[in-house]
Protein backbone atom coordinates (compact mmCIF):
# COMPACT_ATOMS: atom_id res chain seq x y z
CA UNK A 1 0.00 0.00 0.00
CA UNK A 2 1.14 3.37 -0.89
CA UNK A 3 1.18 6.73 1.57
CA UNK A 4 0.22 9.80 0.24
CA UNK A 5 1.35 12.96 2.41
CA UNK A 6 0.80 15.94 2.15
CA UNK A 7 2.01 19.64 2.28
CA UNK A 8 1.83 22.60 4.61
CA UNK A 9 -1.58 23.86 3.99
CA UNK A 10 -2.99 21.12 2.15
CA UNK A 11 -5.07 18.55 3.01
CA UNK A 12 -6.40 15.04 1.70
CA UNK A 13 -8.77 16.81 -0.36
CA UNK A 14 -5.62 18.35 -2.35
CA UNK A 15 -6.01 18.15 -5.81
CA UNK A 16 -2.67 15.32 -5.67
CA UNK A 17 -4.13 13.63 -3.31
CA UNK A 18 -7.60 13.26 -5.70
CA UNK A 19 -5.67 12.30 -9.14
CA UNK A 20 -3.87 9.38 -6.90
CA UNK A 21 -6.82 8.49 -5.14
CA UNK A 22 -8.59 8.26 -8.66
CA UNK A 23 -5.53 6.21 -10.07
CA UNK A 24 -4.74 4.02 -7.52
CA UNK A 25 -7.97 3.33 -6.02
CA UNK A 26 -8.87 3.66 -2.02
CA UNK A 27 -7.62 0.50 -1.61
CA UNK A 28 -3.99 0.77 -2.82
CA UNK A 29 -3.35 4.30 -1.13
CA UNK A 30 -3.75 5.63 2.07
CA UNK A 31 -4.00 9.50 2.53
CA UNK A 32 -4.66 11.12 5.94
CA UNK A 33 -4.51 14.28 6.90
CA UNK A 34 -1.05 14.95 9.89
CA UNK A 35 -0.95 17.02 12.45
CA UNK A 36 1.03 20.78 11.87
CA UNK A 37 2.76 19.85 14.76
CA UNK A 38 6.10 17.94 13.54
CA UNK A 39 7.03 15.12 16.09
CA UNK A 40 3.20 14.55 16.29
CA UNK A 41 2.57 13.75 12.68
CA UNK A 42 6.06 11.81 12.16
CA UNK A 43 4.45 9.70 15.16
CA UNK A 44 1.04 9.60 13.66
CA UNK A 45 2.72 8.37 9.97
CA UNK A 46 4.80 6.53 11.74
CA UNK A 47 1.71 4.41 13.22
CA UNK A 48 0.43 4.55 10.01
CA UNK A 49 3.34 2.84 7.92
CA UNK A 50 3.36 -0.18 10.88
CA UNK A 51 -0.78 -0.64 10.73
CA UNK A 52 -1.03 -0.03 7.55
CA UNK A 53 1.60 -2.12 6.05
CA UNK A 54 2.79 0.79 3.35
CA UNK A 55 6.12 -0.46 1.16
CA UNK A 56 5.85 2.99 -0.57
CA UNK A 57 5.43 6.83 -0.06
CA UNK A 58 4.19 9.82 -2.54
CA UNK A 59 4.85 13.32 -1.25
CA UNK A 60 4.46 16.92 -1.95
CA UNK A 61 6.18 19.86 -0.39
CA UNK A 62 6.75 19.72 3.57
CA UNK A 63 5.43 15.67 3.18
CA UNK A 64 8.75 15.11 1.24
CA UNK A 65 10.71 16.49 4.02
CA UNK A 66 8.56 14.07 6.27
CA UNK A 67 8.60 11.14 3.68
CA UNK A 68 12.80 11.82 3.53
CA UNK A 69 13.03 11.01 6.83
CA UNK A 70 10.20 8.07 6.92
CA UNK A 71 11.99 6.48 3.62
CA UNK A 72 15.27 6.43 5.12
CA UNK A 73 13.90 4.92 8.35
CA UNK A 74 11.50 2.39 6.92
CA UNK A 75 13.63 1.60 3.95
CA UNK A 76 10.51 2.85 1.50
CA UNK A 77 10.88 3.60 -1.92
CA UNK A 78 9.82 7.42 -2.57
CA UNK A 79 8.57 9.49 -4.68
CA UNK A 80 9.05 13.54 -4.38
CA UNK A 81 7.39 16.32 -5.90
CA UNK A 82 8.68 19.16 -5.42
CA UNK A 83 9.56 18.40 -1.63
CA UNK A 84 10.81 20.84 1.15
CA UNK A 85 14.35 19.70 1.84
CA UNK A 86 15.19 22.54 4.56
CA UNK A 87 11.33 23.51 5.79
CA UNK A 88 13.01 24.51 9.65
CA UNK A 89 14.79 27.93 6.97
CA UNK A 90 11.53 28.01 4.53
CA UNK A 91 8.57 28.14 6.87
CA UNK A 92 9.45 30.59 9.32
CA UNK A 93 7.99 33.25 7.43
CA UNK A 94 5.18 31.12 8.08
CA UNK A 95 5.54 31.90 11.50
CA UNK A 96 1.96 33.22 12.29
CA UNK A 97 -1.65 32.51 11.67
CA UNK A 98 -2.19 30.61 8.63
CA UNK A 99 -5.08 28.88 7.07
CA UNK A 100 -5.51 25.16 5.04
CA UNK A 101 -7.09 24.88 1.59
CA UNK A 102 -9.92 23.54 3.52
CA UNK A 103 -10.26 27.33 5.72
CA UNK A 104 -9.34 25.60 8.96
CA UNK A 105 -6.78 28.32 10.80
CA UNK A 106 -4.09 27.26 13.21
CA UNK A 107 -1.30 28.83 14.33
CA UNK A 108 2.45 27.94 13.53
CA UNK A 109 4.92 28.60 16.12
CA UNK A 110 8.99 28.95 16.20
CA UNK A 111 8.55 25.76 18.09
CA UNK A 112 7.18 24.01 15.47
CA UNK A 113 9.90 25.02 13.28
CA UNK A 114 12.83 24.20 15.65
CA UNK A 115 11.22 21.07 15.98
CA UNK A 116 11.59 20.24 12.30
CA UNK A 117 15.30 19.88 12.42
CA UNK A 118 14.93 16.66 14.33
CA UNK A 119 13.70 14.74 11.06
CA UNK A 120 16.64 15.92 9.06
CA UNK A 121 18.62 13.64 6.51
CA UNK A 122 21.95 14.08 6.04
CA UNK A 123 22.48 11.34 3.20
CA UNK A 124 19.82 10.01 1.70
CA UNK A 125 19.86 6.50 0.32
CA UNK A 126 19.45 7.86 -3.91
CA UNK A 127 18.54 4.32 -5.50
CA UNK A 128 15.06 5.25 -3.25
CA UNK A 129 14.06 8.47 -4.84
CA UNK A 130 12.15 9.28 -7.56
CA UNK A 131 12.51 12.87 -8.04
CA UNK A 132 9.93 15.24 -9.63
CA UNK A 133 11.31 19.04 -10.13
CA UNK A 134 9.26 22.07 -11.98
CA UNK A 135 11.28 25.14 -12.25
CA UNK A 136 8.67 27.55 -12.03
CA UNK A 137 8.29 26.19 -8.71
CA UNK A 138 7.02 29.79 -6.97
CA UNK A 139 7.44 28.52 -2.60
CA UNK A 140 10.54 26.59 -2.82
CA UNK A 141 13.98 27.23 -4.99
CA UNK A 142 14.34 23.57 -7.00
CA UNK A 143 17.79 23.53 -6.91
CA UNK A 144 17.78 22.95 -3.30
CA UNK A 145 16.34 19.60 -4.07
CA UNK A 146 18.21 18.96 -6.98
CA UNK A 147 21.16 19.27 -5.42
CA UNK A 148 19.84 17.21 -2.13
CA UNK A 149 19.01 14.46 -4.48
CA UNK A 150 21.27 14.22 -6.73
CA UNK A 151 21.98 11.25 -8.19
CA UNK A 152 18.25 9.97 -7.82
CA UNK A 153 15.55 9.32 -10.71
CA UNK A 154 14.91 12.65 -12.10
CA UNK A 155 12.39 14.40 -13.80
CA UNK A 156 12.91 18.17 -13.98
CA UNK A 157 10.84 20.63 -16.45
CA UNK A 158 10.67 24.12 -17.13
CA UNK A 159 7.91 26.05 -16.25
CA UNK A 160 5.48 24.73 -14.31
CA UNK A 161 4.74 25.45 -10.21
CA UNK A 162 4.86 24.10 -6.54
CA UNK A 163 2.01 22.43 -7.15
CA UNK A 164 4.10 20.16 -10.20
CA UNK A 165 1.37 21.22 -12.97
CA UNK A 166 0.47 17.70 -15.04
CA UNK A 167 1.89 15.27 -12.44
CA UNK A 168 -0.69 12.87 -13.48
CA UNK A 169 1.52 12.41 -17.08
CA UNK A 170 3.69 10.34 -15.22
CA UNK A 171 1.81 7.94 -13.14
CA UNK A 172 3.09 4.98 -14.69
CA UNK A 173 6.67 5.69 -14.49
CA UNK A 174 5.45 6.13 -10.63
CA UNK A 175 4.25 3.05 -10.58
CA UNK A 176 7.07 1.31 -11.94
CA UNK A 177 9.55 2.63 -9.98
CA UNK A 178 7.35 1.61 -6.87
CA UNK A 179 7.05 -1.73 -8.62
CA UNK A 180 3.75 -1.83 -7.84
Amino acid sequence: MILYIHGFRTTVTSHKAELLTDYYGVENIFIADHSIIPAQAIQDLEKIIEDKKITSIIASSLGGYYATYLSEKYKLKTVLINPSVTPYRTLKKAIGDNERQDGVKFVWKEEHVKMLEAFKVENPTIENYFLFLQKGDEVLDYRIALDFYKGCKLVIEEGGNHRFKGFGRFFDEVTAFLRL
